[in-house]
């Protein structure tokens, strides 16, 4: 097994807009996917499963088992939109390029419009309201992602993307189907979950895609974060602290 689909329906759809959202830098884009997927009640049509995600398996709270999986949504409205959402990118870069691949030959089946890919941009600080940024394969998106309330600096800061929000746009582009990424600000750890810069993509997302829903449960989540990354600070200032007393460097602390 390298990469497999399995469709649970196959839907009828009017030229569907593509909106992935996996784990990535601060899960920003998984966490503004999802909550869309939720509140507009989405339904799930297909899972992919490959031997390029991590070699585990997702254990819930009553003790069932589910295996890795990326999962593929549909919801018909204004605009019909498949959401791909997951629990893994894949852990080889072979598998970027199979998994992108077998994604864009999935969008082209329904006749995909364009490709919008999420996630975070680190930039190694905490920002109250973080900008979102954005690459996109054709010019012509600039003025109506401007609109939508994305940030653009004189010089694009983004560089490069790394995994499936950059390949996606690459394979997307190589037949035909505009696409851009949706870049949320966020502090840049893998580790850490920014639902605050997933709100501001999430924002952005609603007015591209013509739908409304309600933040305010994402809104505790911020809240949360807040307090958390206060505590991060605070204990990183002691820890600074500590190494310059001492003398030593970070390194010196790992054996």
């Amino acid at each position: 097994m390298e990469v497999e689909i399995n469709y649970l329906e196959e839907p009828k759809l009017n030229n569907p807009i593509f909106v992935e959202g996996l784990p990535g830098v601060g899960n920003v884009g998984r966490i503004a996917v999802s909550y869309l997927i939720d509140k507009l009640k989405a339904k799930k049509f297909a899972e992919i499963k490959s031997s390029y995600f991590f070699p585990l398996v997702m254990v819930d709270s009553k003790n069932k088992i589910s295996p890795i999986s990326i999962d593929l949504y549909y919801y018909k409205g204004k605009k019909d939109i498949i959401f791909v959402v997951g629990d893994s990118q894949p852990v080889d870069y072979k598998g970027y390029y199979l998994l992108c691949k077998k994604l864009i030959e999935i969008g082209l089946a329904f006749n995909i419009k364009e490709v919008i890919t999420t996630g975070g941009f680190g930039i190694g600080t905490e920002k109250q309201k973080p900008n979102v940024l954005s690459a996109m394969t054709n010019p012509k998106d600039l003025a109506k992602l401007k609109k939508a309330g994305v940030h653009f600096e004189k010089e694009n800061p983004i560089g490069s993307i790394f995994g499936v929000s950059g390949l996606l746009l690459s394979f997307g582009k190589e037949k035909g189907i505009d696409g851009y990424a949706l870049l949320g600000e966020t502090m840049g750890y893998p580790i850490i979950t920014d639902p605050k810069a997933a709100e501001e993509v999430l924002k952005i997302l609603m007015k591209l895609l013509e739908v409304d829903v309600d933040l305010k449960d994402i809104d505790k989540s911020v809240k949360q974060l807040e307090v958390f990354m206060k505590t991060i600070e605070d204990k990183t200032k002691q820890l600074m602290q500590q190494f310059q007393k001492s003398g030593k460097g970070y390194s010196e602390y790992i054996e």
